[in-house]
């Protein structure tokens, strides 16, 4: 089913989480050099700044994501899919920012507080890790955001996501 909230048939959210992603991973990758280097406070700005990148281009991307929930996703038998990927990638959010909280004013350069830290993004990324396999679910499982072959695909597929068979638009192929 195609998304609602695309350019030329693509979907928002699939092109925006690449950015996050990428800062999410390695905000970890600077973590792990600034503890491999002896601490070379370079890594822990990287580390800081990439998580702060991470959050607010999360939050972006969660936006057309987040309406394709709602007008579509909500509406298929993958909507608890899409509720366990939004609600991973929330919480996901939610450790980066603790972990920027804790991080303020250089306040985890070590000790027990650089060890949450790193911990805190390492559990974050791995929960990322499952988020996206569930985002890969939604597309390829249940084909939300996919270009139907043709009209008769596209009405088959609405049906059988329960979505109402009446407005259907033409491929571009």
């Amino acid at each position: 089913m195609r998304s609602k909230f695309a350019i030329a048939d693509h979907p928002l959210h699939a092109i925006l989480v690449a950015i996050p992603i990428g800062l999410f991973a390695w905000t970890l990758v600077a973590d792990i050099a600034y503890v491999g280097t002896g601490k070379d406070h370079m890594w822990y700005d990287i580390a800081f700044w990439a998580g702060i990148g991470a959050i607010v281009s999360a939050l972006i991307a969660a936006l057309p994501g987040l309406g394709d929930f709602v007008t579509v996703v909500a509406h298929t038998e993958a909507r608890r899919t899409g509720f366990m990927h939004m609600s991973i990638n929330l919480g996901v959010v939610a450790l980066f920012t603790v972990a920027m909280l804790l991080m303020l004013d250089d306040g985890a350069l070590d000790g027990g507080r650089l060890t949450a830290v790193v911990a805190i993004h390492a559990v974050a990324v791995g929960g990322l890790l499952l988020a996206g396999w569930l985002g890969g679910e939604m597309t390829f499982r249940h084909h939300i955001g996919m270009i139907p072959e043709d009209a008769e695909a596209e009405r088959d597929q609405q049906i059988r996501h329960g979505g109402s068979p009446g407005a259907i638009r033409p491929s571009h192929r």
